[in-house]
């Protein structure tokens, strides 16, 4: 079963949800499979930049490229619609891997190939990583009362799930109210015990507005929409749920588990605002969408075990003296 695309821009409500309209495949003659595969080192060390390049053996014509990070710290990627894809190892405590899928389509042909790298420990690692934001030697204080620092354009928040950890990492400059909005939920401790409510394998898992057993959280003000901010739902990426409304997000938010193109905003009509992207935990956020799932209550797309967000906490850092 296939869901419109187009139609899930009203998916994304803040309860009660429905589905997305289905029709039944019908592909009895598929085109043959695009062979192709991936060149790739098998390890790198901290800050060297990568190379994957994808090759397509048996391509009549054009090809179109799309690559897919699927698993390991999030990185900056360049070339994400062409052949080669270009990152830097980025600094990380443990050895990791990180994983890539590319799309390829030649005409009415298609086809895939994955590959990963590992990514060697950093010695010099302190605190996490530090993309950007001019900081310099600093480290997790976790003493350190939560403070609203606007001129930190980029801050970080742990979320502790049942399932791991993840790290995303907002974006003050882009999306001001919705990171703003977040944060103070985040400071009153609005997310600790909910649950992650709504899980669509290869669209989205939805959390911040709900209890075990249902139970509705009664959120704040909602916001203005940010979604013209240049943001796109790609996979990966933290935006707001809200209702048909535009101007209707208070505490639910979800994670883009694939590109959803169909929720940015377009040709004028509102999207759902992007306000940040996920710096850790991938693979948790992956998890969570292999999560079985049934209707409960009514409502659809429930997970038959609850999965929690325990906390959720500001990543406070700190010079480190001397």
């Amino acid at each position: 079963m296939t869901r419109t695309p187009f139609a899930c821009l009203f998916l994304l409500l803040i309860w009660p949800l429905g589905g997305c309209p289905q029709e039944q495949d019908s592909t009895p003659d598929l085109p043959q499979a695009l062979d192709a595969n991936i060149e790739a080192p098998e390890a790198a060390q901290v800050g060297e930049e990568i190379e994957l390049r994808a090759r397509v053996r048996d391509a009549a014509g054009a090809v179109e490229y799309r690559w897919h990070q699927t698993f390991g710290r999030a990185v900056t990627v360049e070339g994400a619609d062409s052949a080669a894809l270009r990152f830097r190892a980025p600094s990380i405590a443990t050895e990791q891997a990180v994983r890539f899928r590319v799309d390829v389509r030649s005409g009415e042909r298609a086809g895939q190939a994955e590959a990963s790298v590992r990514i060697a420990a950093d010695a010099g690692f302190v605190g996490g990583p530090r993309p950007d934001d001019g900081a310099a030697g600093v480290e997790d204080d976790p003493n350190q009362a939560p403070t609203d620092d606007e001129d930190d354009l980029k801050p970080q928040v742990r979320l502790v799930t049942s399932l791991g950890d993840i790290v995303v990492e907002l974006d003050r400059e882009r999306a001001p109210i919705t990171v703003k909005n977040f944060l103070q939920y985040v400071d009153d401790g609005f997310y600790e015990d909910t649950l992650f409510h709504r899980v669509i394998a290869g669209f989205v898992v939805q959390g911040g507005g709900f209890e075990p057993g249902l139970v509705r959280k009664e959120p704040g003000d909602p916001i203005e929409n940010e979604s013209d901010n240049g943001l796109r739902n790609d996979r990966g990426t933290i935006a707001m749920a809200r209702t048909s409304a535009p101007d209707s997000a208070t505490s639910q938010f979800y994670f883009n588990l694939v590109d959803n193109s169909s929720l940015n905003a377009r040709n004028g009509a509102d999207g759902y605002a992007v306000f940040g992207r996920v710096l850790e935990g991938l693979d948790v956020m992956d998890a969570i969408a292999a999560s079985p799932t049934e209707s409960r209550n009514g409502q659809a797309d429930v997970p038959v075990e609850d999965v929690l967000l325990e906390r959720a906490e500001r990543i406070q850092r700190a010079s480190i003296e001397g």
